[in-house]
């Protein structure tokens, strides 16, 4: 297989698995906006909230891997200090800067003042942005500081590891009364916080070692990668997962021992679909360009259909009208409605990237200045 066969391919690995994250999670937090709580009972549902964790889990860690591979292809413009790199570290900063944006406290800045502190629990609390634009940028150190892609891949193994298996202590720990709310904030769900680095940020740092794994041996033999390098370590982890009783105790349970078991489960599941996906891909040629524009605009398409079901403080959103209250027909077309102009979205987005990138930057300060405009 020529060289340029296999770049085919280890694209459309990354693409098919990362666009079908995407999209899972825009249907999942579409049904679970508007889906009514009398139709939330039975069997299928633990099936179904299981799917929706899953989804985050799988979402993250392919932000990992394609970091990982983004690096790997440019490894000497991210071990000293470039241009690219701060084009790198002012993206993961955006991110940043985009997650608080959602959960701005009050409409104008002239209210912060008069802000309540559950406001501001609200607007500090960490989700899935912040989460990947801190740990990016915590990663892109690790680049720097390890100048060895060898010792990299170790070590986000490790640090892995270590914040799954610290999460049940850091959660127990009340932060808040030796930290400030923002710092507490990134150490455990007792703020509000529903992606604190413990243990979420593991599923990145798993994802950057993969990536590792991929560049070094996967991309020479695809089939082969998805058996031993996702497939068989994914059937594993699940193994061990359910030995350790890797499913969350009963509601009103205050025990976080199984937090280890259930990010070792969602591990598992997740390598095995990757490795389902990677055998896939390998029999295909070529992908349509819209399975690549959906995954490499998750961010844009991330941040909008936020703003449409939940609403922000520029909009009201779908859940301020039908929150809750859909039947599951009902529920099905809204997540038909959603999900369709998010990959059109995406496609003529990555498409104005890409053919006329003055436009798309134009485009893009204009958008950064009419949103925070509004809140003056």
């Amino acid at each position: 297989m020529n060289d340029r066969v296999r770049s085919a391919r280890r694209v459309i690995f990354i693409d098919l698995a990362r666009a079908l994250a995407v999209l899972l999670m825009v249907a999942g937090h579409t049904s679970s906006a508007l889906l009514a709580s009398s139709y939330r009972t039975g069997e299928w549902v633990h099936a179904w909230e299981f799917q929706r964790g899953l989804t985050s889990a799988l979402f993250l860690l392919l932000s990992g891997f394609a970091f990982s591979i983004a690096t790997t292809r440019h490894w000497t413009s991210h071990v000293r200090p470039s241009m690219a790199l701060v084009k790198r570290l002012r993206r993961f900063g955006l991110f940043i800067l985009l997650g608080y944006a959602l959960h701005f406290p009050v409409p104008r800045f002239s209210m912060l003042a008069d802000a309540t502190e559950q406001q501001w629990r609200a607007f500090l609390s960490v989700d899935v942005l912040q989460l990947i634009g801190v740990t990016f940028v915590a990663v892109q150190l690790l680049v720097l500081i390890t100048q060895s892609s060898r010792v990299f891949m170790a070590l986000a193994f490790i640090l892995a590891a270590f914040l799954i298996g610290a999460a049940p202590a850091m959660w127990r720990t009340d932060w808040t009364g030796t930290l400030p709310l923002a710092l507490a904030s990134y150490l455990s769900p007792g703020t509000g916080s529903q992606f604190p680095l413990f243990p979420w940020a593991g599923f990145v740092l798993i994802g950057a070692g993969a990536g590792q794994i991929y560049a070094r041996w996967g991309a020479a033999n695809l089939s082969a990668f998805a058996t031993w390098g996702m497939l068989l370590p994914g059937v594993v982890l699940t193994l061990v997962a359910y030995n350790m009783g890797g499913m969350p105790p009963p509601s009103g349970v205050d025990d976080f021992s199984w937090v280890p078991g259930q990010i070792l489960l969602r591990t598992g599941v997740c390598l095995i679909i990757l490795g389902l996906v990677a055998h896939a891909s390998d029999r295909i040629d070529q992908l349509p360009h819209v399975f690549g524009a959906v995954a490499q605009e998750s961010l844009v398409v991330y941040f909008v259909h936020l703003c449409i079901v939940y609403g922000s403080i520029w909009n009201a959103g779908l859940y301020r009208f039908y929150g809750e209250a859909l039947g599951p027909g009902a529920t099905a077309l809204a997540v038909v409605a959603v999900v369709l102009p998010m990959i059109a979205l995406a496609w003529q987005w990555n498409g104005l990237k890409h053919q006329r990138p003055r436009v798309a930057r134009l485009v893009t300060v204009a958008m950064g200045v009419g949103l925070a405009g509004w809140l003056i």
